[in-house]
């Protein structure tokens, strides 16, 4: 097994995890960016990587977006919205920052493997995003491999192709194409 049979299977595995996503909970949050004010990103570890792939990228498409703990992030108000990313839904971290904006009147999401768990309990959008698929009898040892000894890289993967497929639905929406995003593209490189 070499590195390319590695990212091969990832990608066989990805797609059958994204296919798994429900419509009606991606629409929820579609329409929750769609409505908001200002758009709060957070999370912490892997997510918060991909989280911060997903704040570029509004950002990108003309949405007025802050990635939470940065020192020139607002103050999260009514009207505004928050969106986090934890594949347990139990990172204390990630946990206290959807209490904080609830209580300042924010609306909050995020993105999990658990809808039940105790960041999902807090939020008013939940979008699951499936976890590592079982080992399969068809597997081969490539699948096998990768489920084995890399699972976190299908959680992050998977969050950010999510997360990537909601920006593409609001640009489609908005009438937005490569021009907006380069527009938008950071300059002082």
């Amino acid at each position: 097994m070499n590195a390319r049979e590695i990212s091969v299977s990832e990608a066989k595995m990805l797609r059958k995890m994204v296919e798994q996503l429900r419509d009606d909970e991606l629409m929820s949050l579609i329409e929750a960016i769609e409505g908001a004010k200002r758009i709060f990103v957070g999370g912490a570890g892997r997510s918060l990587l991909s989280m911060k792939g997903f704040a570029m990228r509004l950002m990108q498409t003309e949405h007025e977006t802050y990635l939470v703990g940065e020192v020139t992030t607002p103050a999260i108000h009514e009207g505004d919205l928050l969106i986090v990313g934890s594949g347990s839904g139990k990172t204390e971290v990630t946990l206290a920052v959807v209490k904080k904006a609830r209580s300042h009147g924010a609306k909050t999401a995020v993105l999990t493997q658990h809808p039940d768990s105790p960041i999902a309990n807090e939020c008013d959008v939940v979008v699951t995003v499936p976890g590592t698929p079982a080992d399969d009898p068809s597997d081969d040892e490539t699948d096998r491999y990768g489920k084995t000894n890399q699972p976190g890289n299908y959680a992050e993967a998977a969050l950010t192709l999510t997360l990537d497929g909601v920006v593409g639905e609001l640009m489609f929406r908005r009438g937005q194409d490569f021009r907006t995003v380069r527009k938008m593209h950071a300059n002082l490189e």
